[in-house]
């Protein structure tokens, strides 16, 4: 191949390329992921054609359910304030106004997950009588002496 011809293939092959860059871009055809941190919580979520895949908002922390419901929580929060401040700039480029958009339709629509977890709460003299009832039971099931016997008659109270 001469030089000239060279020269036109390595042209048209970038520019192609600048071409289908920027309809990718523009278009959000790829899953696109972004870590955010917001008020000391670092936010990762996945979007795709301008729209934030909810199962992908902090799914690095599902296995973990305080910290989960703190970060979707957050996220919900963040989506929120990012739509605001988006919103209210003047003069966005296309690409703003997409994020604009992706991130106040997931501002109405995200559903954050919320756990609380507390202490058990006591059990009463009832619940740890039957407890210890069920364990006897359990123990002549698998030894049927005469004395595991009797000690489950006088837990359960059975003679």
């Amino acid at each position: 191949m001469d030089p000239f011809s060279q020269f036109f293939a390595a042209y048209l092959h970038t520019v192609s390329n600048s071409i289908a860059e920027v309809y990718v871009d523009s278009m959000n055809t790829t899953v696109t992921s972004q870590s955010l941190v917001y008020n000391d919580t670092n936010i990762r979520f996945q979007h795709q054609l301008w729209k934030i895949k909810p199962n992908s908002v902090c799914s690095d922390l599902e296995q973990q359910a305080t910290q989960f419901s703190k970060c979707t929580q957050q996220a919900k929060a963040m989506f929120t304030e990012l739509c605001t401040q988006l919103s209210s700039m003047e003069n966005l480029n296309q690409r703003g106004r997409s994020l604009s958009n992706m991130y106040c339709n997931a501002s109405l629509t995200y559903k954050p997950m919320v756990a609380y977890i507390s202490e058990p709460k006591q059990k009463s003299e009832q619940e740890l009588k039957e407890k210890e009832c069920n364990l006897m039971i359990l123990k002549v099931m698998q030894n049927n002496s005469d004395e595991i016997i009797k000690q489950k008659n006088k837990t359960c109270g059975s003679s």
